[in-house]
């Protein structure tokens, strides 16, 4: 009787127990829904504000991108120059692939869908207005240049090689040329921490992003005479002279994201970027 007494109370507080749990899923659950409603509503405001600005910027990048736009203050320093802000990352079709052996088959595939993206959040569809700049940028990975490569290269490869990142570059140029009412802004990959890298892969890095930014650049004008293609060299702001990040831009440990401070920093180099090259004036004349 008593084992039956006890076997009684244990499954009323297991019953008891368990109403408590799903009452808990439940109101997590109603949290979550009404938060991600919250987010959505916000990011569809920001979408009708982004709507009405001068000029339009679509930036196609990952975390770091992120990171630049928000933590960094990228995103309300561009609208505030009356510059929208549509972000092509992880979770749209068009922002999964962003190495430097995508950016060829990207472009020469999806340049009409990326000059018309628009965002709902981070769903891509043709919005009424055309984006006039398309910023893209690879993720730090391939900061890590590991050989020199040989011959003209291989754009598609996914080996980081000197050559291969060449590639890319003089296969890119008859897709930016092809489109000389946009702004084109390639901005360089972030170096890496000394942890994720060699001095030999870093100096690479280097040596390839001051050539798209120099040589690479000028020629661009030359055979295209367009003036179209900008680099704005992230790498450079970021790295120390043994071409790895900065140790006050560092995260610790093996996160080889720029932090806080390396973000604010990049705002305001790439504002000055900006002026420089007198995009967002438009409205202020």
């Amino acid at each position: 009787m008593k084992a039956l007494i006890i076997l009684l109370i244990l499954s009323i507080l297991a019953n008891v127990f368990g109403v408590l749990v799903l009452y808990k899923y439940f109101q997590k659950d109603k949290m979550l829904k009404a938060t991600l409603a919250e987010l959505r509503a916000k990011d569809e405001t920001l979408a009708q504000v982004n709507r009405q600005l001068d000029n339009r910027l679509v930036f196609v990048h990952h975390s770091v991108g992120r990171n630049w736009l928000s933590q960094g203050g990228l995103r309300d320093s561009l609208m505030a120059r009356g510059i929208a802000v549509r972000s092509i990352t992880r979770g749209a079709p068009l922002g999964e692939e962003t190495d430097m052996c995508h950016w060829v088959p990207k472009f020469r595939n999806d340049i009409d869908r990326i000059i018309k993206f628009d965002h709902a959040p981070n769903i891509p569809f043709s919005g009424p207005e055309e984006n006039d700049i398309i910023m893209f940028k690879s993720c730090y990975p391939n900061s890590n240049v590991v050989a020199e490569g040989e011959g003209e290269g291989n754009a598609t490869d996914s080996t980081a090689t000197l050559a291969n990142y060449l590639a890319v570059m003089a296969e890119l140029e008859p897709v930016f040329s092809a489109h000389p009412g946009k702004k084109f802004v390639y901005v360089t990959s972030p170096p890496l921490i000394p942890e994720r890298t060699t001095s030999e892969n870093a100096a690479r890095a280097r040596e390839f992003n001051d050539w798209v930014k120099s040589d690479f650049l000028m020629l661009y004008n030359e055979h295209t005479g367009q003036t179209n293609l900008l680099v704005f060299d992230l790498f450079d702001v970021l790295a120390d002279d043994t071409n790895v990040m900065k140790e006050e831009y560092r995260r610790g440990g093996n996160d080889a994201h720029p932090n806080r401070k390396a973000n604010r920093e990049a705002t305001k180099r790439f504002l000055a970027f900006l002026d420089q090259h007198r995009i967002g004036w438009e409205e202020r004349e």
